[in-house]
């Protein structure tokens, strides 16, 4: 049996109670491996507490939990350094578990980036942290949902420094690790990709930008000669109005052009993917939501979405 593990995130976010909400759903196939703190109006029951990584194969139960930061005391909707470094400490652990062989994936609940860089300032987001954490050079966020698949060229960073970050080998680089996942995960024989453009217009042959003919279409050209099906470029704005469906992934630039459209068609279902690291990771598309954490408002529906979708990249 496959082991996943499931970060709560900020336990003062809707984490721990989404996950609590998961744990009775009655659809989880594999043994699950909680890491991270819970404020006391959350109880988790019917699990193991466990203090060792080594006990979870050998545990029985199908459900056990790593705590962190006992001694703390967490109110739903009141994040602090404390909060984030609970979950900066739960993210931590899985990873390294994962790394070690001791879960086969990892799922992630939702944290808050600035509460944790009050403890770690170069914190920038789960995918990062991973990558670095499994001294990963390349790796792609993503985003999958039954509607569109999206896969990211940048991650956090400003807007005015997107340009900057793109260049021929690192974009070729991460449309193969986007390919060979799309083959080893989700067996798709020959991924067919879309690349969109950078500037309005995708550029319109240099009139708004030359990152499409200094950098893209060139890249665009070695994956075609390496015999990867990629088309573009595409003018963004138009792309999501045509027939995106028939492509197994879209790639977008930077950050908000490919998820505007994503979280628009896939909010409560879509899956966040870091493709590249030595094990399968998959998230909530979703944020800690502090406004209405402890009030059993929030919905488990793109955990449960996360939680299904690293199963079936573990078949």
């Amino acid at each position: 049996m496959a082991i996943i593990g499931i970060t709560i995130g900020d336990p003062t976010g809707i984490g721990p109670e989404i996950i609590k909400k998961t744990l009775s759903a009655d659809a989880l196939n594999h043994k699950l491996v909680i890491y991270g703190a819970l404020p006391d109006s959350v109880v988790l029951d019917n699990i193991a507490i466990i203090s060792n990584s080594k006990e979870i194969k050998q545990a029985d139960s199908n459900v056990l939990w790593y705590p962190v930061m006992k001694e703390e005391k967490f109110i739903p909707g009141n994040p602090s350094k404390a909060s984030g470094l609970a979950a900066y400490s739960a993210i931590k652990k899985a990873g390294e578990d994962a790394l070690n062989g001791y879960i086969d994936a990892v799922v992630t609940a939702p944290l808050s980036k600035h509460h944790i860089q009050l403890s770690h300032s170069d914190f920038i987001g789960h995918t990062e942290f991973f990558a670095r954490q499994a001294n990963c050079p390349e790796f792609v966020m993503s985003f999958f949902s039954d509607k569109l698949n999206v896969g990211l060229l940048t991650t956090h960073c400003a807007l005015s420094d997107v340009a900057s970050h793109l260049n021929v080998e690192m974009i070729v680089a991460k449309i193969h690790i986007i390919n060979n996942s799309l083959i080893k995960f989700f067996h798709i024989a020959n991924p067919k990709l879309a690349l969109l453009g950078l500037n309005p217009h995708a550029g319109e042959k240099g009139a708004f930008g030359s990152e499409e003919l200094r950098i893209l279409i060139p890249a665009m050209e070695i994956l075609r000669d390496q015999g990867i099906d990629i088309t573009g470029t595409y003018p963004a704005d138009t792309f999501f109005a045509c027939d995106y469906s028939s492509y197994d992934m879209i790639i977008a630039p930077y950050h908000d052009q490919g998820l505007i459209p994503f979280k628009m068609l896939a909010f409560d279902t879509g899956v966040n993917v870091t493709l590249g690291l030595p094990y399968i990771r998959t998230s909530v598309d979703h944020g800690t939501a502090f406004g209405i954490a402890g009030k059993d408002q929030a919905s488990e529906r793109s955990l449960l979405s996360a939680i299904a979708l690293a199963e079936k990249m573990l078949l």
